[in-house]
């Protein structure tokens, strides 16, 4: 049977469906052998689908895999989300940390974005669209800041993108640091997260924010999730993601 785009309009439940179906297919064979060496027929057979349905969803290989990219981003915010909003301090650069760095630990292709590994995403990490996005995400994140820090919630005697590189280099090290560490000094992916978001807030935080103002940073990093959100639809065409499945 040919699935056309009438099928699509009739049943965009189904379609998405089978999207996301794809999707999983690719992060698995990413992992797996990485950018380079995983090519549509490989997908389109661990997703069991036709080649030419792949095509009905993405133009390209490289628009297929950004897809993936930016929707693994997206539900990498959104649970760290809800774990942020469990946390007695609210929203702060502490559980920031914490939470994201845990997420991309237990998370394979999330931490290889963060690392920007070539090994799994090979060209992806030079493409117009991830350099797009990245630039966006850190002039989200120099907003956030600067508001944490004209609240005298962090420090004014660094800049911000001082502060953002700092940041930086302060998760990649915990991110990499196993690679280095014998086994008898390795830690759990708790610990080292904890660590990571400990480090960051001796270095930056000055105090931690009243209620008023752990609801209007709780807002503000909403207001990121959604920009977030919608750039993905915008570039991808895709449904907001399910961070539930």
């Amino acid at each position: 049977m040919v699935e056309n785009r009438s099928d699509e309009q009739a049943e965009p439940g189904k379609h998405q469906e089978r999207a996301n179906r794809i999707l999983e297919a690719a992060s698995e064979l990413l992992q797996r052998w990485g950018y380079k060496k995983t090519t549509i027929d490989d997908i389109a057979r661990q997703a069991g689908v036709a080649k030419g349905t792949i095509y009905l969803h993405w133009k390209t290989k490289e628009d297929l895999f950004m897809a993936l990219i930016m929707r693994e981003k997206v539900v990498a915010l959104q649970q760290a989300r809800q774990a942020m909003e469990n946390e007695p301090g609210g929203i702060t650069l502490y559980s920031m940390v914490k939470h994201s760095m845990l997420w991309a630990l237990r998370n394979p292709l999330i931490k290889a974005i963060m690392l920007r590994d070539t090994d799994v995403l090979g060209d992806l990490i030079h493409t117009q669209l991830n350099q797009a996005n990245l630039h966006q995400q850190l002039e989200d994140f120099n907003t956030y800041l600067l508001y944490m820090q004209q609240q005298g919630l962090i420090r004014k005697d660094i800049p911000i993108k001082t502060q953002v590189y700092m940041l930086e280099a302060i998760a990649l090290g915990f991110l990499m640091s196993d690679r280095f560490m014998p086994d008898e000094y390795q830690i759990s992916l708790e610990e080292r997260a904890a660590m990571a978001a400990e480090a960051v807030r001796r270095t930056f935080e000055i105090r931690h924010p009243d209620d008023a103002e752990k609801r209007e940073s709780s807002n503000r990093f909403n207001q990121l999730m959604n920009t977030a959100e919608e750039y993905l639809q915008k570039e991808t065409g895709n449904e907001r993601p399910d961070s539930s499945q």
